[in-house]
């Protein structure tokens, strides 16, 4: 069984590292979109699996290019697909925690509690990471020994 959800014309809101960081400057490799995704999918999925709920598979993009996210229902799992490209990232968290509802057929009130929850580890999920330094500082030391052959110019 396959549930698609028709593309709204969505523009990015959110920060494009590509295009707004200076000459010369590193960005993160966590502002990268599928990247955040994955980090997403993996708070998710620990979130609902500590539920007892199905835990499903989390892809991107969706087989079907016209549509923002898909769910798929096979007999080993769920899989909800979703498209990451040209939309903002808390409509692809959003299509995310929708896709774990439609996967577990949930009644309408624990499926609230549930989004509550779910919206509620995924907006911590960056907070909790550690900043990566940007610089690696290395120290590269010699001792000479009696052995070394050392000579002047």
């Amino acid at each position: 069984m396959e549930i698609a959800i028709n593309k709204v014309n969505n523009q990015d809101v959110e920060s494009n590292a590509a295009t707004d960081s200076q000459p010369g400057s590193v960005s993160t490799i966590e502002s990268a979109p599928s990247v955040r995704f994955a980090i997403v999918a993996k708070t998710i999925s620990q979130v609902v699996a500590s539920c007892g709920l199905e835990v499903p598979g989390f892809k991107s993009p969706p087989r079907c290019g016209d549509v923002d996210r898909t769910v798929r229902r096979l007999s080993r799992g769920s899989v909800v697909a979703v498209r990451i490209k040209d939309r903002p990232f808390e409509a692809v968290i959003a299509d995310m925690i929708d896709g774990v509802v439609v996967c577990n057929d949930m009644s309408a009130e624990r499926a609230g509690k549930l989004r509550n929850l779910l919206w509620g580890a995924a907006t911590q999920t960056g907070r909790q990471q550690k900043p990566l330094s940007r610089v690696k500082r290395t120290v590269l030391v010699h001792h000479p020994t009696a052995e070394d052959n050392i000579e002047a110019a």
